[in-house]
């Protein structure tokens, strides 16, 4: 009995690896030495809400690989650096996706993705691609 409910249990550190190469391949690639993200063509058609879930998946893809980058949480003034997003854009769109259930916050008031959301992000994403079509 014990058996079948251990198959229940996730540990909340484990990344689906695959899922997130799944959901950032068509957008970016990773600097390897720098941690900048090199954008791909079709990241510029992504709307704010969207640029901003693949950045996070990012950050943690890069934390997952072993790059030197210290945590997967940014600061709203690092996704705005990074994504070329204006703040204005920046400030609100995290508010939302904090709402929506699909970003955390820590306690210094950075943001990430927890790992149970990543199927939620993928969908997001999905429907976006969908919808270009």
């Amino acid at each position: 009995m014990n058996n079948e409910l251990e198959s229940l249990l996730v540990s909340g550190k484990e990344v689906d690896k695959k899922l997130v190469a799944e959901i950032l391949s068509p957008y970016l690639r990773i600097d390897k030495e720098t941690c900048e993200i090199r954008p791909l063509g079709s990241w510029d058609d992504l709307r704010a809400y969207r640029k901003i879930l693949i950045y996070l998946v990012a950050r943690k893809a890069m934390v997952a690989l072993g790059l030197n980058l210290p945590e997967e949480n940014a600061s709203a003034t690092e996704i705005m650096l990074s994504t070329g997003l204006k703040q204005g854009t920046v400030n609100p769109t995290l508010r939302r996706l904090l709402e929506d259930g699909v970003v955390a916050q820590t306690k210094e008031r950075k943001y990430y993705i927890p790992n149970y959301a990543i199927e939620k992000v993928r969908a997001i994403i999905s429907e976006a691609n969908k919808q270009s079509e």
